[in-house]
């Protein structure tokens, strides 16, 4: 198993997705969710805004692309101020929720889960 990529402290949210998001979660030492398929989409709305769509099987990360794959399986629209606190741990995803900063669509019981889930981002 490859090192897992630290958080550099002044990344955008767009280097994020393009440069460590795939590589973080498939090497994080915290075993895969093996029953999780999905297409989780982030819209960001603000600095940079753009959509991006990771796909996810057997828990593994296959693609981050800001490329249309179909109907995600749950959208998080955020600022990208939130999306960095979040992966900082600055604040958690409910708390982003429960003040607004977070909009959600689609599945809400597995973006629920993204308090699990966002350990391996």
């Amino acid at each position: 198993m490859n090192e897992r990529p630290e958080i550099p402290e002044n990344i955008t949210h767009i280097e994020y997705f393009t440069r460590l998001l795939k590589d973080r979660v498939n090497n994080c030492p915290i075993p895969k969710i093996s029953g999780l398929n999905a297409i989780l989409q982030f819209e960001i709305i603000d600095n940079g805004n753009g959509v991006w769509n990771i796909v996810v099987e057997n828990g593994f990360v296959k693609e981050v692309t800001n490329k249309v794959l179909g109907e995600p399986t749950c959208t998080f629209i955020l600022g990208s101020d939130t999306f960095l606190s979040i992966l900082r741990r600055e604040i958690t995803p409910q708390k982003a929720f429960f003040k607004r900063k977070v909009d959600i669509k689609g599945n809400i019981l597995l973006a629920l889960k993204m308090n699990i889930l966002v350990n391996y981002l």
